[in-house]
This record gives C-alpha cells, sequence and structure tokens, in this order.
C-alpha cells in the first residue's frame, strides 16, 4: 500500500466531515497518535483498521488504497509486481473482502477487484 496517499486520503476525508482526530481514533478503535501515524503515511493501516476507516468514512477500500473507485485500478497496480508479491496482495484484498463481506454484507465493488486483479496476474 502507498501509505502516505493512503494517509492524505484519509486525512481529506476526516477533515471533510469534521472529524476530530479524538473522535475518529474512537470510531475506528486506535489511539490518536496512531491516526496521526497513519495520516501521515508512517504507518501501515493493517486490515482491520482499513475496514474500520472504510466503515467511519464511508468509502471503499479501494478510495484509501488507490484513490479511485475504479475497479481496474486495482488491477493496473499489480503490474510490475513479482508473481509472489502479487499473490500476496491479492491474498491481502481477499482477506479485505471476505471482512467487509461479512460486516456490510455483499460488497460488489470490493468482489469485482478481486477478480479481475487475479485474472490479470495470474
Amino acid at each position: 500500500m502507498q501509505e502516505q496517499q493512503a494517509g492524505e486520503r484519509v486525512w481529506q476525508l476526516r477533515r471533510k466531515r469534521r472529524l476530530t482526530r479524538s473522535e475518529f481514533a474512537k470510531l475506528i478503535g486506535v489511539s490518536e497518535q496512531h491516526v496521526g501515524r497513519i495520516e501521515r503515511g508512517a504507518a501501515t493501516i493493517t486490515v482491520p483498521v482499513l475496514a474500520k476507516i472504510c466503515d467511519a468514512l464511508g468509502v471503499s477500500a479501494d478510495y484509501i488504497i488507490y484513490g479511485s473507485a475504479d475497479p481496474m485500478a486495482a488491477a493496473s497496480a499489480l503490474n510490475g509486481l513479482s508473481r509472489e508479491q502479487a499473490q500476496v496482495t491479492l491474498d491481502i484484498a481477499m482477506n479485505v473482502i471476505t471482512f467487509l463481506s461479512t460486516k456490510n454484507g455483499n460488497n460488489a465493488l470490493l468482489q469485482e477487484v478481486y477478480r479481475r486483479a487475479q485474472s490479470a496476474s495470474v
């Protein structure tokens, strides 16, 4: 994940929703300091925290990660990765999809991202 760009998107969305760092930290279950590290790109966003961020900000994981709700953005991001790196990325994506699907119902966009990314790289 491109932590700095993802953190910038989290910061922008949090500010747009007029949430303080403290309020946002409580919503996603982390410390204020960790929110600051995420927003500065100094911390990697874990799958469970990513799911909570998406839920709190009302956006999809692909928007946080890639800056786009376009399913092909995720697939094109896999270009240039080794087969092993692409597989690890796809495994993480599947874990996010599974988590969000069980929490929020069926998320067709995330499933489409995974399907297209998998077919593009394997």
